[in-house]
């Protein structure tokens, strides 16, 4: 009897311990439906506006910013846009008004301090900052998002800056360069350099193309630019800074390159985020045709 009732106990036992395994492994798999259903499904924004009184310094920061907090990604995101704006900022990571009222404060404060320094009857009393995130486009594997940044402390005109990030949904890792192959890379350098040719500078020769460029040694080694490109919805964005390869009054070269045309340069890790280019999500973007 006693024999029967240990044996019991061990099989009510077992029985328990199964079904809590059982139980564990359906939340294992019912979480990685939540998080796969989550990453198919368009990324909801929140935007925040923080702007200086109207004075002599024009301040303002628009941010948006990913709403559900809890996706790996949202928080690499948030990271991103604290560490582009100075990575000063060290309160709660996920309050956007308060990360955009510190580096908009920031940014008033230094200005007002230097027209004190300098007195208010000069180029600075007109000194601006501004700062626009925003994202751009989105597949089910990937989203992309921008930062447009103007500044203008004196002088003859500010400065521009346009760049951005392609993140990766599942879990928000960030993408650049690194989304190309070595050979990739070096294959990039014609094929950029034939698309602002024609579409940004719109000039019908090398010789006339060249002349247009502060880099003397473009002919022989075109440089690739910078800032790392990012995924748009007509295909992958290259883009130029002030300064880096022409003078100012060229703006910010740039040129968008079709996937198709891009087939073979990137890495086994970024080819199946590329593919997702032209899913259901992808598509509310409206791509249009990139000449």
């Amino acid at each position: 009897m006693e024999k029967y009732a240990r044996t019991s106990k061990c099989n009510l036992f077992s029985a328990a311990l199964l079904a809590l395994t059982l139980g564990m492994a359906s939340c294992n798999l019912n979480d990685g439906k939540g998080q796969a259903a989550k990453e198919s499904q368009e990324m909801k924004i929140e935007s925040v506006t923080w702007e200086e009184k109207p004075s002599a310094e024009g301040c303002k920061i628009s941010a948006s910013f990913p709403a559900d907090t809890t996706m790996a990604v949202s928080r690499n995101v948030w990271e991103w846009i604290n560490e582009e704006l100075g990575g000063s900022y060290d309160g709660y990571l996920f309050d956007g008004e308060k990360l955009a009222e510190h580096y908009g404060t920031l940014h008033a404060e230094q200005f007002k301090r230097a027209i004190e320094e300098l007195g208010p009857n000069t180029a600075m009393d007109h000194c601006a900052y501004y700062a626009q995130f925003k994202k751009v486009f989105e597949t089910c594997k990937l989203v992309t998002f921008t930062a447009e940044t103007y500044e203008y402390a004196g002088g003859a005109h500010g400065g521009e800056s346009l760049e951005g990030c392609v993140f990766r949904k599942s879990d928000g890792r960030r993408f650049g360069w690194e989304m190309f192959t070595a050979e990739g890379k070096e294959k990039l350098r014609d094929i950029i350099k034939e698309r602002l040719k024609k579409f940004y500078f719109k000039t019908g020769s090398d010789e006339e193309f060249y002349a247009m460029l502060l880099d003397e040694n473009a002919s022989y080694s075109f440089p690739l630019p910078e800032t790392a490109p990012i995924c748009r919805a007509n295909g992958m964005q290259f883009i130029y800074q002030q300064y880096e390869i022409a003078p100012y009054a060229a703006g910010i070269p740039t040129c968008t390159v079709p996937y198709t045309e891009l087939k073979g340069l990137f890495t086994t890790t970024v080819e199946p985020l590329i593919e997702s280019t032209t899913d259901s999500l992808a598509m509310k973007y409206n791509p249009t045709v990139v000449q």
